[in-house]
Order: C-alpha cells, then structure tokens, then sequence
C-alpha cells in the first residue's frame, strides 16, 4: 500500500508533462502552419488626363488610367491561389466628400510560390466623370480610390486550405503630372475599404 501511494504522484506529473508537451507542441505546430495574408499595394498609377505638364493632346484627351498592383508573399513554406482579383476605381469629390465610381478591371486567377512577388500591370477606361471640370476645380491634387476583392487558398505541404476573402482597400492622390504623388508604394488596407461602409458617400455609376 505505501509504495502504491508512493507511485501516484509520478504518474500524475508524468501525465502532467505529456499534456504540456502535447500543448506546446500543438501551439508551435499551428504557428509554423498559420499562413500570413499576402501583401497588396499600388507601385505606380497613372492619370494622363490629369498631366498639365504635358503638351500632347493623345495625352491630355487620355481617359485611361494605367497601375501597377505588387502582390507579395511573405509565407516561407506556403504557395497561394488567388482567385479573380475584382478593382473598382473611385474619383473623390472634396466639395461634398463623395466617391464616384469611373472605372473597374478584374484580374485573372494565378499561383504564387512562396516568398514570391508579382506584378499585375494593367490600364482601365474611366467612365463617368468629367475631366475637364476636374481638372480646374479644386487643388492641384487629386485623390482616387481603389478597392480589391479575392479569394486565396493556401497551399500547406500537399493540401489546400478554405477560401479566405480578402476585401481592401487604399486611397492613392495623383500630382498635376497625373502620376502617383509619393514614391513609395501604397499598401491595401481592410480599414481603408469603402466595404466597412466607412465612407461617407459613395456615388455609383452602373
């Protein structure tokens, strides 16, 4: 009977070890599977309507607007699956704090390897706003909006995860050249997406 005692509590810390082992082990299992969302950001934009430097009317008559969107991932051992990628580009109204909806593109779906970056360089037709009263109203800056919405998987070892949405956003002001006004890039933000209904108004254009 003593030694029986004796033996009780060697068997509950031996229990006691094997369940914190399993835990610690679960944790850092989850952690080094726990994929990262990739990265978004806006590299270059361009507006030629908007150059007032330029002396070109196949420029200055332009509507279109040319981007460079950078899809990054940061995940060393996870390839992603990114589904169609929707971009709906705003122009803003500082007079009545309003978005205006001119232009929208949708990107093909593709695989990225991991630690990879892509580049999507692409051009829309703007549609519905007036250039002419944009350009002389108003400050010599003007601000765009342009929202993203996907769908990524990720690829864990030899399985694919659920679809994961991505819903973002980013604002993106232009100079009297029509180009981005800051040299770096813009990253895509799910705080900054007129999804969260944080816009004040949003003007649609069908």
């Amino acid at each position: 009977m003593p030694r029986r005692n004796d033996e009780q509590p060697n068997c509950c810390r031996c229990c006691t070890g094997f369940l914190f082992s399993s835990g610690l082990t679960a944790v850092l299992l989850w952690l080094t599977l726990k994929p990262s969302s990739p990265k978004y950001s806006i590299e270059s934009f361009y507006v030629p309507v908007l150059n007032k430097t330029s002396t070109s009317q196949a420029t200055v008559n332009s509507t279109t607007i040319s981007f460079d969107l950078r899809l990054k991932n940061e995940n060393r051992n996870k390839g992603i699956y990114y589904d169609a990628l929707d971009l709906t580009f705003f122009f803003y109204f500082p007079e009545n704090s309003s978005f205006l909806r001119i232009g929208d593109i949708t990107i093909p779906e593709f695989y990225q390897g991991h630690l990879k970056t892509a580049h999507r360089l692409e051009s829309i037709q703007s549609y519905g706003v007036s250039w002419k009263d944009a350009k002389t109203h108003g400050s010599s800056t003007k601000m765009f909006r342009v929202d993203l919405d996907t769908r990524v998987r990720y690829k864990i070892m030899l399985s694919r995860t659920k679809r994961h949405r991505m819903r973002l956003g980013v604002n993106v002001t232009v100079n009297n050249e029509g180009a981005k006004s800051v040299d770096r890039g813009l990253r895509f933000s799910s705080a900054a997406s007129h999804f969260n209904g944080l816009t004040t108004l949003l003007v649609g254009v069908s």
